[in-house]
């Protein structure tokens, strides 16, 4: 079995089946989050025709090296479902990091291609919230009687008679409102500066998923008061970035950019429109109650948590909890805890 990490990994995507890949794992979508700390990388285990890769962002640890998937969702997936043959390719991947002087790896698993299964005795595999699915591959009047909620049908009918106006960008003509109006979100959630990005971000987003994504606009009167960053491959859609006009919720603004966005993903022939999940594992959140109405389809959504050097890595959480005694509680329990 050969093993290999490498900065361009398309090459290798280009030969998976539609429903065992996803935008996620092209070196486009990684290099999104390419800055002075993280490095794009993928490790690609073959053996024949079989394939197993796993982009990722290597960051530095001293003269060691850690990493973590993208924002979003990643893991190793591989384009074929020989069972010996993944499992030979994940304990080579680790194996071979070790030997590249890596300490640990973060996993967050995509709830869609469910590969955190066939990972579960390959490192520490945990169940971290439940996700939301629309089945986009049926019509649009079967979407809207058995996924839509009658109550959030109501929503959906008040936003069309105050008169709101849905638009799918292709040429993101309203990011600059679009970024005020994310970011004043953020704020109003009290975020963490995980959730917000800087310009280069918005102006790569465009550039490198033209074609495969779009911004989403609802508009009262002519002024943005709700939006969200969209994206797909070829069987699978994604809600990205979200923003709205908090006094103008009532209107059902969120209810109508979804409803109108699951519409327009069945368009592209997308058969999955994944929403994500709350704000935490709590299924009592707004934000995760407010998508169940969209579809009864939950998903599950794992992390991943791998050492390959547990000397090393006890070395340097014991080094940082001397360092920072008061960050224990919170962090502590983190894979990379030390990063915080």
């Amino acid at each position: 079995m050969q093993c290999e990490i490498t900065s361009s990994w398309n090459k290798y995507l280009e030969k998976f089946p539609p429903e065992k890949k996803d935008i996620y794992f092209t070196e486009e979508y990684v290099n999104l989050y390419k800055d002075s700390e993280h490095t794009p990388e993928c490790i690609v285990a073959s053996e024949g025709a079989n394939i197993l890769l796993m982009p990722y962002l290597r960051a530095e640890v001293g003269d060691l090296h850690d990493f973590e998937t993208a924002y979003g969702y990643g893991g190793p997936i591989a384009n074929t479902e020989h069972h010996d043959f993944i499992r030979k390719a994940l304990d080579e991947i680790a194996r071979f990091l070790c030997e590249k002087n890596y300490v640990c790896g973060f996993t967050r698993f995509h709830p869609l291609l469910k590969n955190a299964e066939y990972c579960k005795d390959a490192m520490d595999v945990l169940f971290d919230r439940h996700t939301v699915t629309i089945d986009t591959g049926i019509s649009e009047d079967d979407i809207w009687s058995t996924m839509i909620k009658s109550k959030n049908r109501n929503m959906i009918r008040k936003a069309e008679k105050n008169g709101l106006v849905y638009k799918a960008e292709e040429d993101f003509a309203s990011l600059p409102e679009f970024v005020e109006l994310y970011n004043a979100t953020m704020k109003r959630l009290d975020a963490d500066s995980f959730y917000f990005f800087g310009d280069d971000y918005y102006r790569v987003y465009v550039k490198a998923l033209a074609g495969r994504g779009f911004l989403g606009t609802v508009r009262l009167d002519g002024k943005l008061i709700c939006g969200a960053l969209f994206m797909y491959s070829e069987d699978f859609g994604h809600y990205h970035l979200e923003g709205s006009d908090h006094q103008y919720s009532s209107l059902g603004a969120n209810n109508f950019l979804l409803w109108n966005t699951a519409c327009e993903m069945h368009r592209r022939g997308v058969k999955q429109f994944h929403l994500g999940g709350g704000y935490n594992s709590d299924e009592e959140n707004s934000l995760f109650k407010f998508k169940k109405a969209f579809s009864p389809i939950l998903t599950d959504f794992y992390i991943g948590k791998q050492i390959f050097n547990k000397e090393a890595y006890d070395d340097i959480k014991a080094d940082w909890v001397k360092k920072n005694p008061e960050k224990e509680e919170v962090y502590g329990n983190r894979l990379l805890c030390y990063r915080y």
